[in-house]
């Protein structure tokens, strides 16, 4: 009930005030960035012990563009939360853009090597369909997806508000019975 509840709270807020809650979104992206920034020089570093071989140049290039982008995120989101439509949408499209194209030259180097790549592939598409979503519809976190994830949190927290209650009657309805017996 305490879960349907915080659900409907959260998904009403985010339709009343969008832009604090896309502050709080946006800053979550930033620590994310600056997070994959750091498993990224780790993987780099594994990847140099491994093969012994110095691979650093464009893996390391991105990973510190991801930190930097973080951190520059971060700040902005919570420093000038305004510019989240326009400056930082596009921060972040250009990172995901670099992600993909570093991706990509990582793929390629890893096919030719015996060194086995896991999800890459999927995050080399993943990083280039963001980046083109983002720079072609740059409102797109603040419209459409703020909008309709807000509206998916409402329902959840609706049907589990109404499970609980139906829990509720039903587990009370169960008790007099058992109370008659």
């Amino acid at each position: 009930m305490i879960s349907g509840l915080l659900m409907i709270f959260i998904g009403l807020y985010m339709i009343i005030r969008p832009n604090g809650f896309l502050t709080v979104v946006i800053s979550a992206f930033g620590i994310y960035l600056i997070i994959d920034g750091v498993r990224t020089m780790l993987a780099v570093q594994r990847l140099r012990e491994m093969l012994g071989v110095r691979i650093r140049g464009l893996s390391t290039g991105k990973a510190l563009l991801n930190m930097i982008a973080g951190i520059i995120t971060v700040i902005i989101a919570i420093a000038a939360p305004s510019l989240i439509p326009t400056v930082l949408v596009y921060i972040i499209a250009l990172a995901f853009l670099i992600t993909g194209c570093v991706d990509l030259a990582d793929l390629i180097f890893l096919s030719r090597s015996s060194v086995q790549y896991g999800g890459l592939g999927l995050e080399t598409v993943l990083s280039f369909v963001f980046a083109i979503i983002l720079f072609l519809f740059p409102n797109f976190l603040t419209g459409v997806v703020m909008t309709l994830f807000a509206a998916i949190l409402f329902a959840s927290g609706a049907l589990m508000l109404y499970g609980a209650i139906s829990a509720i009657v039903y587990g009370g309805r169960l008790r007099k019975q058992s109370e008659m017996r």
